[in-house]
């Protein structure tokens, strides 16, 4: 691997310790009145989520017949709201999947967002995020107004602003909650809530929705971090936990409420994937934040001193390219303590993402098989150590403690060991490609011919990469050239005096036309059994798109797509080509 391309790796890992055609006939904003529609498809859709075991087998095995998809988030889509949410155009876009020929609709993780939107920086690991729920269904059941949505509909509908977005959403769900509770509105929608929600938290109370949503409630009383909580609460004694839940009972609720919602409309998405014939790719990262309920709730299986205090924190070693290391801050697992438990805390968050999703993608895969640890008290990563993880273990006791084999996509992208591709191999989980890093090197593994097995997801790029124009754009000489040879696109050889001119000439390798057709066109003819393009390749959009910038902390998860702008016109040239390499799903 080259220095330019290794260097892109390095920066995709650094990230972790941040966190229009004209349209035809298009899907735009549904109208959510008739709500007894979601109503129908929310019955079907508890059948789904009563068969996790015998579907993740499915998707497992599904999982190695040719197929692609898009990735994108529901932030991402477009919408009045100021954020994309699971609501008319979450299901407008399984229905383009559907037309388009696809099968996966991977998106990032659907956890409460963290600085700046950032999902992989979330005060927890199991619930959904608030700010993905749709309004409409809430306008339709008589619990808030249009009206009372005015001030997210003065909002720029163009990017998401999560410090605006957040407390003005936050506050119309505490209005739709308040509604709900105090018995002013009347209907049947809302009788079938009170009784769907009173099941859900007997459900998922124990398992981890009580935990949460005391956490939260506590989070916002006291402003700060749990390790900064009076001794009682900090250390989770049963009468201060009690006495807690009964004083912040309403705020308790809220999260509740809040959670209950969005599994309400999140089945309908789930039903909608499944009628569709479009399995969801959902993604978890193997590190949790320090200040988060699963930390707090679960400290024996963290590397944590006798306060709560982390001794260790998970990092990156000192390389070619930082003599000091990279410090992420994320606390460390205390693989002992989770063995003790039969890893039944993993097992219940790889069960919890199943109850979302069909595959997983597991982000830094390699920290199973070993991670850098780096006491605490180091202001570099010099004095860290690699630490072995539990790797075959892990995955063989959740696999035993679900009943069924995980359907996983392992992340494996930077400087992978030979110990790492024989646990992913192991397991039988396909790594990944990326197109993007696959130019500035004749012989990169990232090149289509080079991928050694079929048991591969290959992407244009990333939620970390630019989008393919984007990266064309800024693309250099060489890695230009190397593309268009690539593909048969090689300039003629100039003659005679020509020839002479343009060989001291420095002028910059032309942009390939079609450039984002060319790279999904390549994705898809590959051997990879699977093929996931970002959805601002199928648009063609440049890096004003781009999803996120490694390193960076502003501007970051923030894009959003236009209305109507997923045409039938893409979507037939995308079925076409879909169709001609092979990647039509036959419906189950």
């Amino acid at each position: 691997t080259t220095r330019k391309t290794i260097q892109k790796l390095f920066l995709i890992r650094s990230s972790r310790s941040l966190h229009s055609p004209t349209p035809s006939r298009s899907f735009s904003h549904r109208n959510f009145e008739d709500f007894s529609i979601m109503a129908r498809q929310k019955k079907n859709a508890r059948k789904i989520n009563n068969k996790v075991e015998q579907k993740s087998t499915k998707s497992k095995e599904n999982l190695f017949v040719r197929s692609s998809g898009i990735l994108l988030h529901p932030t991402s889509l477009s919408g009045p709201y100021g954020i994309g949410d699971i609501g008319s155009n979450a299901l407008g876009f399984i229905d383009f999947l559907h037309k388009s020929g696809q099968s996966l609709w991977q998106f990032l993780p659907l956890t409460p967002h963290g600085h700046a939107g950032t999902p992989y920086a979330s005060p927890s690991a199991m619930a959904a995020n608030p700010c993905l729920i749709s309004l409409e269904p809430l306008i339709a059941a008589g619990l808030i107004t249009q009206e009372d949505t005015k001030a997210l509909r003065d909002l720029d509908q163009d990017r998401v602003d999560y410090d605006k977005v957040t407390p003005i959403k936050r506050k119309l769900l505490r209005i739709a909650r308040d509604n709900f509770r105090n018995g002013s509105i009347k209907n049947e929608t809302v009788e079938k809530w009170t009784q769907s929600m009173q099941e859900y938290v007997a459900r998922e109370g124990k398992e981890w929705l009580d935990d949460y949503a005391l956490y939260m409630a506590l989070r916002e009383k006291e402003g700060k971090c749990w390790i900064e909580w009076e001794k009682d609460l900090r250390d989770r004694k049963k009468d201060s936990l009690d006495f807690a839940r009964q004083n912040l009972g309403d705020e308790v609720d809220e999260h509740y409420f809040n959670q209950f919602m969005f599994n309400e409309q999140w089945s309908v998405v789930r039903s909608q994937a499944k009628e569709k014939g479009v399995r969801l790719v959902a993604d978890i990262p193997i590190f949790v934040a320090y200040d988060s309920a699963d930390v707090w709730a679960n400290r024996k299986l963290f590397k944590l001193d006798s306060e709560g205090k982390q001794t260790v924190q998970a990092g990156v070693p000192p390389d070619y390219f930082s003599a000091t290391g990279q410090l992420w801050g994320n606390p460390v697992y205390d693989w002992t303590e989770c063995a003790k438990e039969k890893y039944s805390w993993w097992a219940l968050r790889f069960r919890r993402a199943l109850d979302l999703a069909d595959i997983i993608r597991i982000d830094h895969f390699r920290g199973f098989q070993a991670a850098w640890e780096v006491p605490i008290a180091d202001k570099t990563a010099q004095g860290g150590s690699w630490i072995e993880g539990p790797g075959f273990k892990l995955f063989r006791g959740v696999n035993k403690a679900m009943g069924s084999e995980l359907p996983v996509i392992a992340e494996d992208l930077g400087l992978i060991t030979e110990e790492v591709h024989k646990l992913r191999e192991g397991m039988g989980y396909p790594g990944m490609k990326v197109l993007q890093f696959a130019w500035d090197n004749v012989e990169s593994e990232h090149l289509p011919h080079q991928i050694k097995s079929h048991h591969t997801v290959i992407y244009t790029g990333t939620h970390d990469n630019n989008t393919v124009l984007g990266w064309a754009q800024q693309s250099s000489n060489e890695e230009r050239k190397n593309m268009r040879e690539y593909l048969g696109l090689g300039k003629r050889e100039p003659v005679g005096e020509k020839r002479k001119r343009e060989e001291k000439s420095e002028e910059k390798e032309e942009i390939i036309d079609d450039v984002s057709w060319k790279m999904i066109q390549l994705a898809l003819s590959s051997v990879a059994d699977t093929a996931i393009i970002q959805l601002q390749d199928v648009l063609e959009l440049d890096g004003k798109s781009r999803m996120n910038t490694p390193a960076t902390t502003d501007g970051n998860w923030s894009w959003r797509c236009k209305e109507n702008c997923m045409t039938d016109d893409i979507a037939d040239r995308l079925k076409k080509m879909t169709v001609r390499y092979g990647r039509i799903l036959k419906k189950e």
